[in-house]
């Protein structure tokens, strides 16, 4: 799970040039940079790191100050408000791109004697936004809206991939190591598997990022995740797979589409792009290569790949090289998300992601 807020060690804290109450801070073994009051840290202070879209509770006063710039609502589709909460965003104050919120250690009682490091996101009631608004989407109108048939399934990991500045150890550990690196979509994860061992009454599933939905009844609404399985046919194909080598898989991929985030790239229907395959009987993923034939051979979409087989740390050795690199266009021409990277030697399945300053800078709700 991701630690959305954390206790972390002060490494720096410099001025920022031409002004006189900013400085920008940076945390022992991580890559994030955050823009500061001029005085409020220095090197080796304990202090409490949220990142970027945590969800911060609003009755906790001491993220009231977040109000006038952070506040977030979920409105239905009546106008009534469902929630609301303090979303932390990337943003760009005097030049410096700051992303998280750094608060002082003494603020928060609750970590007293908890190690640097010690995720304290259940303890502070820190949300993802992105998981509220997906619980929210039936009450909103959403065009991903439906209905819950129960949790995501155990035995498929879930497609959150973590961000290369929590992983600063990367860059030395990772040396020589060769990656797949594929763009990333702006969408909705989106997994459809066919596993009769499991389920023999109802094999086929269709989830959202972390809910198992219904199938779609005769003459009801079909949401977009079970019309883009419908639209390629998944279901057969997954069966047809399993019939002929015993093989149950999962497909895990972005829904991009009208509606869906911002749809920069002005989708005109709804989409499908797979970015791993998961053996459910063997409990690991395809390889890349694997992958990409796989789902060439059942003419089922996949992410763009951008390298096959990339010795990524070799030759991108700092973070501002690895987000400079993230930058880049999507197929239609627009600002895109970021990259993934996965590894491609067989080693062992480490991915991870990398998110476009750039992109996060042109993101709006």
């Amino acid at each position: 799970m991701r630690k959305l807020a954390s206790v972390v060690e002060i490494a720096s804290c410099d001025p920022i040039p031409e002004t006189e109450r900013l400085s920008v801070a940076t945390m022992t073994g991580k890559g994030w940079r955050v823009v500061t009051g001029r005085d409020e840290f220095a090197p080796g202070d304990r202090a409490v790191y949220f990142e970027i879209d945590s969800y911060l509770p609003p009755d906790d006063e001491r993220f009231a100050f977040l109000r006038e710039r952070c506040l977030r609502k979920f409105v239905s589709k009546s106008g009534g408000v469902l929630r609301e909460g303090f979303r932390i965003k990337t943003a760009k104050l005097r030049g410096v791109v700051s992303q998280g919120l750094l608060m002082p250690g003494a603020a928060f009682p609750e970590a007293n004697g908890l190690e640097v490091g010690a995720d304290l996101t259940d303890l502070l009631k820190v949300e993802h936004y992105d998981e509220v608004k997906e619980q929210l989407q039936p009450a909103m109108g959403n065009p991903l809206n439906s209905d819950a048939m129960g949790a995501f399934p155990s035995y498929i990991p879930k497609s959150d991939e973590e961000r290369l500045q929590g992983l600063t150890e990367y860059f030395t550990s990772l040396q020589g190591r060769r990656f797949e690196v594929t763009a990333k979509d702006d969408g909705s994860s989106t997994t459809m598997f066919f596993s009769p061992t499991i389920d023999s009454e109802e094999p086929f599933g269709v989830c959202s990022r972390n809910l198992r939905l219904k199938r779609p009844v005769e003459g009801g609404a079909v949401s977009a995740f079970w019309q883009v399985a419908v639209k390629y046919g998944i279901e057969a194909k997954l069966k047809k797979v399993y019939e002929e080598s015993h093989l149950e898989i999962a497909l895990q991929g972005e829904l991009v589409g009208p509606g869906i985030n911002a749809d920069r790239d002005r989708y005109t229907e709804y989409e499908f792009h797979v970015f791993r395959i998961w053996d459910v009987c063997a409990q690991r993923f395809m390889t890349p290569r694997d992958r990409v034939a796989f789902c060439a051979k059942l003419a089922i979409p996949h992410v763009q790949v951008l390298h096959e087989d990339f010795p990524f740390f070799d030759q991108v050795t700092t973070m501002d090289a690895a987000l400079k690199f993230a930058e880049g266009k999507t197929l239609r021409g627009n600002e895109r998300e970021g990259i993934v990277l996965k590894a491609s030697d067989g080693i062992d399945d480490t991915h991870f992601k990398i998110v476009s300053n750039r992109y996060l800078l042109k993101q709006q709700d």
